[in-house]
């Protein structure tokens, strides 16, 4: 069920409300979270009922070890930890990484692997990682008498399940132990409104309408020769564009939705292409997973405490950890490494202090450009099938396999055939002016529009706001006629696509 289709917007989401209503009013608060819980396993498992089992069973069996582990002594919850581990990460494994192990396995050995990878549970990566998360927080003493309920909510609420945030313990069960005089305060009923319709908007209006740009080219290259660098850079730049406002839109609405609950989820998304560093991008992108990476694994093996070696070492590894976590093959490998050498080359640079040299906007400006200019590398290994198409296409990029141009432009521009740019005229995607600049126009919005969490900070505070960015905006929504207006215009336009329906991209992951 997705939260961009009629099903849930019109079926799912007024019933999920309607009963949390009735059974905050006639049984209380901890009926309406019980009936909250039941309704995200409902909506779980519309996807794919024959993996509620293996979601209900995870829940449990975590649950039991966790309450073990709060009982135990040092000794014992050593062990059950690590059983929890091996548990939790081996059930992840066999789902996702089995089949690429095995294939690679036998490729080393001369042999042909003619096995079919398994199908992937919906979410397993996110709900893994919350139920570790917990663990570890058991293990350290943090439990505070969390029931089954609370837990289990915590782990399946929907607006999270399936593409994150990756929420803490902490962030989020003392809300569900907080009493409430209202079930659907106005306040979070407006701003939650608002986050939903954002997001709708920037998924439905945004992502899907350049997400054309990008298929042709990254699922079709290995049907031409090379890829016309014109072609090249629309698709990157498309595909570049559409996971920003998919994920961006997927995170607004998992806010929205979750605050129109009451509950306050983490922000997972910051306008990650303002970032002027790869340091500065991975604190806006994907905030709660590079948030436990960092704690669960960089700090763990040692962090920057052994040495420069040795910090190294550990960004590279979590980064190409990072990197398989997305998905289980060498093009997310080989991203995670890209952006590990990035890191290492970010941190040098810092040091030697090269950008401080420059003149402050010049400076600024190469900071960006730099930036951006990796991300946008990573993004064509991250979406390439295998990694002979990525080189392909970064060869296309950089003009390599031939600059060509529309034969118009040549007769323009006569001194670009003196430098060996060639007309052509079968483009696969090239559009001409008008896509290039529906293209500048939203990379501009990414980088120069406030977000939405900057819009609404007077009215939401994620539980991780001490960790964003201090960025403020003359932009500040409020309960008023003129952002009613703004918002129903981004909500009707977002309707209006409805029956365009595609997933987010960062359910496959």
């Amino acid at each position: 069920m997705l939260f961009n289709s009629g099903i849930f917007l019109f079926a799912f989401l007024p019933l999920a409300m309607l009963g949390f209503g009735l059974a905050f009013r006639w049984r209380g608060l901890e009926a309406a979270w019980t009936w909250l819980a039941a309704a995200s396993v409902v909506f779980y498992g519309w996807w794919n009922p024959t993996h509620v089992p293996l979601l209900l069973g995870s829940v449990t069996l975590n649950y039991l070890l966790a309450r073990r582990l709060s009982h135990q002594g040092a000794q014992s919850s050593n062990w059950l930890l690590v059983a929890g581990v091996i548990i939790n990460l081996g059930l992840l494994g066999w789902f996702k990484y089995w089949h690429f192990f095995a294939s690679n396995v036998a490729a080393l050995f001369g042999q042909e692997w003619h096995g079919q990878p398994l199908e992937l549970p919906l979410g397993i990566s996110f709900f893994t990682f919350h139920q570790l998360t917990y663990l570890l927080h058991c293990r350290a003493g943090k439990d505070q008498g969390t029931s089954f309920r609370h837990y289990l909510l915590y782990v399946t609420f929907f607006p999270q399940l399936i593409a994150g945030p990756i929420v803490r313990p902490h962030e989020m069960l003392p809300q569900l132990k907080r009493p409430r005089e209202r079930v659907f305060p106005w306040s979070d009923l407006s701003v939650g409104f608002t986050l939903l319709s954002l997001g709708l908007f920037k998924k439905m209006v945004v992502a899907d309408s350049v997400a054309v740009w990008v298929s042709p080219v990254f699922d079709h290259v290995h049907d031409v020769s090379h890829v016309a660098m014109l072609d090249a850079w629309v698709a990157v730049l498309a595909y570049t564009l559409q996971l920003y406002f998919d994920f961006s839109g997927y995170s607004d609405m998992a806010l929205g939705l979750a605050r129109m609950f009451g509950v306050d989820l983490p922000a997972n998304f910051f306008s990650p292409y303002k970032a002027q560093s790869i340091v500065d991008f991975w604190r806006r992108w994907h905030i709660t997973l590079s948030s436990f990476l960092r704690d669960y694994l960089y700090i763990p093996l040692g962090g920057s405490r052994k040495g420069p070696l040795r910090r190294s070492v550990n960004l590279v590894l979590v980064m190409f950890i990072g990197g398989l976590w997305h998905g289980a093959g060498w093009t997310f490998a080989l991203w995670g490494l890209w952006h590990g050498v990035c890191l290492l080359i970010n941190h040098a640079s810092t040091q030697a202090g090269l950008m401080q040299r420059l003149p402050r906007l010049p400076g600024t400006v190469l900071s960006w450009s730099l930036t951006f200019l990796a991300v946008i590398m990573g993004w064509t290994l991250f979406r390439s099938p295998n990694i002979a198409t990525a080189g392909s296409l970064i060869q296309s990029l950089f003009g390599l396999n031939g600059m060509q141009v529309p034969p118009g432009w040549l007769e323009k521009l006569p001194f670009l055939s003196k430098i060996g740019v060639t007309a052509h005229a079968d483009w696969q995607i090239f559009g001409g002016p008008v896509q290039m600049a529906v293209l500048a126009g939203l990379l501009v919005a990414a980088v120069a529009l406030p977000n939405t969490l900057q819009i609404t900070r007077a009215f939401f505070t994620p539980p991780n706001q001490a960790g964003l960015p201090e960025e403020s905006t003359r932009w500040q929504w409020m309960p008023s006629p003129r952002w009613a207006v703004v918002i129903a215009a981004a909500l009707t336009l977002s309707l209006l696509h409805l029956g365009r329906i595609s997933e987010f991209l960062y359910f496959q992951f």
